[in-house]
C-alpha cells in the first residue's frame, strides 16, 4: 500500500470549521500536542500517521499507532532498522513546524499502540489518562495531522452505541466506534470531546465508522507495558487492516 494514502486530508483544517466549537485555549492546546510521525527505510517512507503527547510515567511521550513500525508480513513483529521522524509544533515560531528524530520506547502490536519519545522538547499540557465519564449524547472530535504538509485536521461525530450486528473487518472487543469521517492520516490521533477531554486513540475502518480504543483501556495497556506484562485475552486485528 502506498504511503501517499496516509497524507489524505479530512474534516476541517485548523483553525476553521469544527475548530470553532472549541474554546480558543482548548483548540490551541490540541494544536500544541498533536504531531505527525513517519518511519523510514533509508530515504524511503514506510508509514505515516498521527500521534499526540501524553503524560507517561511523568514524562511527555507521544502515543501513536504501532503500525508505524509493524511488519505487515511478519508474525507480530516490527521492522528493524526503521528511522522515526516526528513533525512538531515550533515553540519559538507560532504556526511553524519542525522535524526531529523520534525513538521507539514501547509498543504493543496486539493493541496497536506505541510510545515514541523526542529529546529536548517540552509540552505544557500533555494528555493525562485520568478517569472521565462519557456522555453518549455529546459531540466528539477526531483529530489528525499530515506528515508532509503539517496540516492539522478535525472532524466531529457521535458515538455509535449499537454496532453489534454490523459487519466489520476489525476484530477487537475493546474497540468503540464514532461517526467521525476520517482518512488514514488520522490513524493514531486523539478523540476528544468539545471540552477537550481525551476519550481515546483513533484507527481507521470504512465498514462501521471510525474505531477507537477507549482511554481507560489504554491506561491499563500502558501500565502493562511498564512491567512487560501483556494480556493476550483480546487480540486486535486493527493493526492488520490499515
Amino acid at each position: 500500500m502506498s504511503v501517499d494514502t496516509f497524507e489524505e486530508q479530512f474534516g476541517d483544517e485548523y483553525p476553521t470549521g469544527v475548530w470553532g466549537n472549541f474554546k480558543k485555549e482548548i483548540s490551541s492546546n490540541i494544536s500544541d500536542i498533536v504531531v505527525a510521525l513517519a518511519s523510514f527505510h533509508g530515504e524511503s517512507k514506510y508509514f505515516a500517521c498521527t500521534g499526540f503527547f501524553i503524560n507517561y510515567d511523568g514524562c511527555p511521550t507521544i502515543l501513536t499507532s504501532a503500525s508505524l513500525v509493524r511488519d505487515p508480513d511478519g508474525a507480530n513483529e516490527i521492522v528493524s532498522g526503521l528511522r522515526i521522524e516526528v513533525l512538531l509544533p515550533n515553540k519559538e515560531s507560532v504556526g511553524e513546524l519542525e522535524h526531529t528524530v523520534g525513538e521507539l520506547e514501547h509498543y504493543s502490536l496486539h493493541y496497536n499502540v506505541a510510545l515514541v519519545s523526542v529529546k529536548n522538547y517540552n509540552v505544557d499540557c500533555p494528555v493525562k489518562l485520568e478517569h472521565e465519564s462519557i456522555c453518549y449524547d455529546e459531540t466528539v472530535v477526531a483529530v489528525g495531522r499530515c506528515f508532509e504538509s503539517g496540516i492539522l485536521m478535525a472532524t466531529s461525530g457521535e458515538y455509535i452505541q449499537d454496532y453489534g450486528e454490523v459487519s466489520s473487518d476489525l476484530d477487537c472487543e475493546l474497540l468503540w466506534y464514532t461517526t467521525c469521517r476520517t482518512t488514514k492520516a488520522g490513524i493514531g490521533g486523539p478523540l476528544v470531546d468539545l471540552d477537550g477531554k481525551f476519550m481515546g486513540i483513533n484507527y481507521y475502518d470504512t465498514e462501521i465508522g471510525t474505531p477507537f480504543l477507549f482511554f481507560l483501556d489504554i491506561r491499563k495497556i500502558l501500565d502493562d507495558l511498564k512491567t512487560k506484562k501483556f494480556s493476550f485475552a483480546h487480540y486486535c486485528k486493527i493493526c492488520l487492516n490499515i
